[in-house]
């Protein structure tokens, strides 16, 4: 379903996407600032230069803390560079301030599915849609989900929504003919092919599909070789066309081209099980029994090696599952064992690592955790989360410099968390770098001005550098904050 994301990618860059960025509150003085942020940004969104783009929509939200829309193209930036974290903390932060905006509920369905998590990608491309019936990229975004989650018949129902707005696009209802199929609706999804190679008669993907649902009756077996050798006349190199035209040859008779249609598929894809099995029983069949044995004893090598790993997967996943509900029942020795089962099913997961150092810190074995939140890093290092923790444990052990090493590390991953400034702030403060931990608390408050635990430490900031107006004014903000309903 790739090109379904680069899709939905499409539709939510802001050179596509109709916005408006006045803003009735912002003063004469000021709005110059704010323009040519904004300016820079979509200049260097165009131009490609990302870190770029992002770096100024930081400038705008420092400006305009207010202004929801220059947190989701922040958070799209983050996105686009990789960094899903940050992105998804940027968009939580746009629907914090505006929660009616679909577009911003489908940013952070994309994010969520970026990381993993469906069910909550399905939750926010559904929030879209009930915001605005008339979204396409929110049915063609959740038919993707549901795909990625084998719910074809919802998949097929998004689909069916999405082009009812967009039934001029191809793709999508190539999309849906593929979903027919795996529903096992032939009739109907040979119909869509027909439909795709209509409009688009070099659709190769298309010809091998109407190829291989042609091929399963006998009435439709010769329409089925000329779909085969259309679809390799315009994709050459795609092995399973040559895998299904050889089933077919084979099934009729044709043996000597079904070997070398079968010999073709596992040239292009070595490890094609389906075709190595194929081969090696119609070498069999055909007397060359020491060719099909080989075939054969490969074909066992290699699905015995596709076992093992799923299932590698699969405990992997329960490890997993099983090590957060241990964590947050306190059973902390079980969840250890847990999450280094995980890790040694496998080794490149840096969510392991990382459930194992928080895990060691909370029974106090800060130099153990310090060692597993380190080996997260290398495999994430792009993850802000990992050099934040890691400047946690360093405090605790009293490493003051490299505490504040490991936190301004992860501001640079993620300058939008206003976590992250806070937690620097407070390894300044017990540094005795007093101003400087002002700045920080000063940068967190700007980016969730609406955070008592922000206001609080900018109160004592600005009580012990003497300044008492303001640390009043602060105090007299966040008793305001406590007073609230609702306060976090």
């Amino acid at each position: 379903m790739r090109a379904l994301e680069t899709a939905i990618l499409a539709g939510l860059s802001l050179v596509s996407t109709p916005s408006s960025w006045a803003h009735p509150v912002q003063s004469a003085e000021d709005a110059p600032t704010f323009e040519a942020a904004i300016t820079r940004a979509l200049v260097a969104e165009r131009e490609g230069r990302l870190e770029d783009a992002t770096s100024a929509f930081q400038e705008a939200a420092r400006l305009r803390p207010d202004h929801p829309r220059v947190y989701y193209s922040m958070a799209l930036m983050l996105f686009q560079r990789g960094l899903l974290t940050d992105a998804l903390v940027a968009v939580d932060r746009a629907l914090a301030l505006d929660a009616e905006e679909p577009l911003f509920h489908i940013l952070q369905g994309t994010v969520f599915h970026g990381l993993g998590n469906l069910r909550e990608a399905a939750n926010a491309y559904q929030s879209a849609i009930e915001l605005d019936p008339g979204s396409s990229q929110a049915y063609l975004a959740l038919a993707d989900v549901y795909m990625a989650t084998e719910q074809f018949e919802k998949a097929a129902e998004a689909l069916r929504s999405y082009l009812g707005i967009h039934g001029e696009d191809t793709e999508a209802l190539y999309f849906l003919g593929g979903i027919m199929s795996d529903l096992n609706k032939r009739e109907e999804a040979l119909q869509i092919f027909d439909q795709v190679i209509e409009r688009k008669p070099d659709h190769a993907r298309a010809w091998f599909h109407k190829g291989r649902l042609e091929a399963q009756e006998p009435e439709t077996m010769e329409q089925a070789f000329a779909s085969f050798q259309r679809s390799i006349e315009l994709d050459p190199a795609y092995a399973h066309t040559y895998y299904h035209y050889g089933m077919l040859l084979g099934k009729t008779g044709r043996t000597e081209e079904a070997i070398e249609a079968l010999g073709k598929a596992i040239e292009l894809a070595p490890d094609l099980s389906e075709a190595i099995y194929a081969l090696g029983n119609l070498l069999s069949r055909e007397g060359r029994g020491e060719e099909a044995t080989a075939y054969l004893e490969r074909f066992k090598t290699l699905r015995d090696e596709q076992t093992r790993l799923s299932e590698q997967r699969r405990r992997a996943a329960a490890a997993l599952g099983a090590g957060r509900e241990l964590l947050e029942q306190n059973r902390l020795p079980e969840a250890i064992e847990a999450f280094l089962e995980l890790t040694e099913l496998d080794p490149t997961s840096h969510q392991g690592y990382s459930y194992l150092a928080k895990t060691y810190r909370s029974l106090g074995q800060v130099d153990v955790a310090i060692a597993y939140i380190r080996r997260a890093m290398e495999l994430a290092p792009g993850a802000a989360e990992y050099p934040y923790l890691l400047a946690l444990f360093l405090k605790d052990r009293g490493d003051l410099g490299g505490a504040l090493q490991a936190a301004r590390q992860s501001i640079t991953l993620g300058p939008d968390n206003s976590h992250l400034h806070n937690a620097l702030g407070v390894i300044l403060t017990e540094a005795g770098g007093t101003r400087a931990a002002l700045a920080a608390f000063e940068a967190a408050a700007e980016l969730d001005p609406e955070n008592p635990t922000y206001t609080l430490n900018l109160a004592g900031a600005y009580d012990r550098l003497g300044e008492r107006e303001k640390s009043a004014a602060a105090m007299e903000r966040y008793r305001q904050q406590i007073a609230l309903p609702g306060v976090r």
